[in-house]
């Protein structure tokens, strides 16, 4: 029958002498274990298997079969050895701690395995909240991720504490531009923080300002600048209808003035041609008398005076 050796397991018939593997007495030497039927050694007193106590009389009828088995080539069939009552109990107590132990491992290897995955969890978490924080331009997430993530590494904190500050600078500076309501202060605070999220509202602030200066000035030019600079304003259409009732009232007065003009045309003409037609000459003069001749004088020439008393050159005085 082939068996396994009690010393190093390895298969060996229970007829050999020795065995072959390691060299040990096996005919003779042998029995088996009445409580987990194994081979072993005559000289145990205890199983090395199931550490059960090996009796002397309960080895004698073994070690008898095997002299049997030996003499006449026969294999005995073994009967069935009742275990005693401790070796159960002391087999079942040994199943249960084995039972306990395996499951307390597991237990702990679960608790490990949880906390691990939880950490790793909240790293990944701290690390995209991190990401968002520094992208984002609002002073209430940065401070939310201050307030939650106590625990985050020390480069993290900084970083968003030094990126709060720098907002909150940016915010104080767009309470003072919406406080001036300045086109000047608003529009340089849309410059230095183009991506800042109170550029919207500054633009409408703008367009509101650039709408009521044009309403104030209510002309065609300037209603015509607030649609080049506001193309997309949200009075566009009321700059437009302004720009043309003005323009519909300016040509309505030209019109006007031409219709006058027109008018004022065809009632001097309407005069011109009601007034009486005036003879183109004058009626001819009766002649004149024929000339007298003029009498000698007898005086002579050289008591008339040789030249005419001299005239005044001063200017004559104004009244």
């Amino acid at each position: 029958m082939i068996i396994k050796c009690p010393e190093c397991g390895h298969q060996v018939s229970d007829r050999a002498k020795t065995c072959p593997s390691c060299g040990i007495d096996i005919a003779g030497h042998i029995t088996r274990c009445p409580d987990c039927g194994e081979y072993i050694f005559k000289d145990d007193r205890e199983c090395p298997n199931c550490h059960c106590t090996i009796n002397a009389s309960a080895s004698e009828p073994a070690e008898e079969q095997g002299v049997a088995s030996q003499l006449y080539g026969l294999t005995p069939e073994i009967p069935e050895i009742p275990q005693p009552e401790e070796s159960k109990k002391s087999k079942g107590h040994k199943i249960l701690w084995s039972s306990i132990v395996v499951g307390f491992v597991i237990a702990l290897i679960i608790v490990f395995l949880g906390i691990y995955f939880y950490q790793k969890s909240q790293q990944e978490n701290e690390m995209r909240a991190y990401e968002n924080a520094m992208m984002s331009t609002e002073p209430a997430v940065l401070q939310n991720f201050l307030d939650m993530y106590i625990d985050a590494s020390v480069a993290h904190r900084d970083s968003i504490k030094a990126h709060l500050e720098i907002l909150k600078k940016v915010d104080r500076d767009w309470q003072n531009a919406l406080a001036t309501q300045s086109k000047t202060a608003l529009q340089l605070f849309m410059d230095r923080n183009p991506e800042n999220i109170h550029v919207p509202e500054a633009r409408l602030i703008i367009d509101s300002l650039d709408f009521e200066a044009a309403k104030l000035e209510d002309t065609m030019d300037a209603y015509q600048k607030y649609m080049d600079g506001h193309q997309q304003g949200a009075y566009y259409d009321e700059a437009a209808n302004a720009y043309d009732r003005i323009r519909t009232e300016a040509e309505e007065k030209r019109r006007q003035a031409q219709q006058d003009s027109i008018m004022k045309a065809q009632k001097a003409a309407e005069a011109k041609t009601a007034q009486p037609v005036q003879p183109a000459t004058k009626p001819a003069q009766p002649a004149s008398k024929p000339a007298q001749p003029a009498a000698k004088s007898t005086q002579p020439k050289s008591a008339q005076p040789a030249t005419k008393p001299a005239q005044s050159t001063q200017p004559a005085k104004k009244q």
